[in-house]
């Protein structure tokens, strides 16, 4: 059970899904509360169809402001080997006792925090628990294996089309020119990865015959639009990869991992959201 959640997690949607994800869990909540009416929800302070609406519309504001959060204000990274199940379960923890406290206070505000106190607090938190944690921690778990399965599949789709269809090809001389004055003269098929580093970039290629890096203060946005035209494409918030020299693809619940010809100790991460570009690119 350990080494599943410490396993990786697919990374998170852009923040329009994101969003639109909570809305409809908060809808789904709204139902399940009608239709089942757990917990005597309705009361003197709101009738049940009120009631329901106001603990989905909870839902909803609170789990958007708590995305918002750990978007732009915690700037937590759900991408990359560290955002693994358990980091993910946990999050989703904090956001139902979160969740739970928006209930608390909605309670409250209606029925003229005659509800108020510790205890009545704990209470809300395990009735939302009930109804949120578990069924989180399951969905967790099975997006996690649907994603890696999924590219897994497309991970030993690519590797078979590389060994069946693997061309060599000529590349071409580009001239990196960075704002500062730096300048950098290559072949395009030397090129074998670019690396993002906050306001600098490493360059990854072949000199002499053998792997060399350089750095040059560029962002990865920069770069991309440098080798426009070129098989030096992004894959990666953070990297870009020539597909040229793919030698080994493998598959697991956060996209792609690629070996590449005479750097095969570094595997070059491709996010979800890239793996069209890099199997279009390659058929």
């Amino acid at each position: 059970m350990l080494d599943k959640l410490n396993q990786p997690f697919p990374d998170k949607a852009d923040l329009k899904q994101s969003l639109l994800t909570i809305f409809w869990v908060g809808v789904f909540v709204g139902l399940f509360l009608f239709l089942i009416r757990p917990f005597n929800i309705e009361g003197p302070w709101a009738d049940l169809a009120w009631a329901s609406v106001g603990f989905g519309a909870v839902t909803v504001v609170f789990g958007w402001a708590f995305e918002l959060a750990t978007r732009y204000v915690f700037r937590i990274q759900t991408d990359g080997p560290r955002w693994t199940l358990g980091k993910w379960i946990l999050m989703s923890t904090v956001l139902v006792v979160w969740i739970a406290l928006g209930n608390y206070l909605f309670v409250n505000f209606l029925s003229g925090w005659r509800a108020a106190g510790y205890f009545n607090f704990i209470r809300m938190i395990g009735y939302t628990s009930l109804i949120g944690i578990f069924p989180v921690a399951l969905s967790g778990v099975v997006i996690q294996l649907r994603a890696a399965k999924q590219n897994e599949d497309v991970a030993t789709d690519i590797s078979d089309h590389l060994k069946a269809e693997k061309v060599e090809h000529t590349g071409k001389t580009i001239v990196l020119e960075p704002e500062n004055g730096q300048q950098l003269v290559l072949n395009v098929s030397d090129v074998r990865y670019v690396e993002a580093m906050q306001n600098y970039v490493t360059v990854w290629y072949l000199k002499d015959g053998k792997p060399h890096k350089e750095m040059l203060r560029a962002t990865v946005g920069f770069m991309e639009e440098q080798f426009a035209q070129t098989d030096v494409i992004r894959c990666h918030r953070s990297y870009l990869v020539n597909v040229d020299c793919i030698e080994k693809v493998s598959g697991n619940a956060q996209g792609l991992r690629l070996q590449l010809l005479d750097v095969s100790d570094v595997e070059i991460p491709v996010s979800r959201s890239f793996i069209p570009k890099v199997r279009a690119l390659l058929d």
